[in-house]
């Protein structure tokens, strides 16, 4: 009895993405490298549009620089959007500034972040880029 109850007491954060702690890293959302490991899987992904999780965990749906970044996580099956608030990237999904959502955001940052303007980038525009 004891144990169910310090299961079921665990906050989000505690819980957040463990139900894939078994699974592949590429495909773990529990920190900024794994972020990065997606990020590199993607732009090695022969299909970048694929939303299996085992051609990509993560994709690049839209981009704005230094506004927000929505990706879809294909592990969750949805959308997630990180925004950027005062230069901090925040997942909105995770509610967090340090999950894999965050690391994918800052990599699409620092490799289409230098072509400045507001305007908002969809994964065809960055591809033909």
């Amino acid at each position: 009895m004891e144990n169910t109850k310090k299961e079921s007491n665990f906050n989000n954060d505690e819980h957040r993405h463990s139900y894939r702690r078994n699974t592949d890293s590429i495909n773990k959302c529990e920190s900024l490298d794994e972020g990065t490991s997606a990020f590199m899987h993607w732009m090695n992904s022969n299909n970048k549009k694929s939303l299996s999780s085992s051609d990509n965990p993560i994709i690049l749906k839209k981009f704005v620089n230094d506004k927000y970044t929505i990706l879809y996580d294909t592990c969750l099956s949805t959308e997630v959007e990180v925004k950027i608030n005062s230069g901090v990237p925040v997942c909105k999904y995770c509610k967090s500034d340090d999950c894999a959502h965050v690391g994918f955001a800052i990599c699409v940052e620092q490799l289409y972040g230098h072509r400045r303007g507001e305007e908002e980038k969809t994964i065809e525009d960055i591809i033909d880029i």
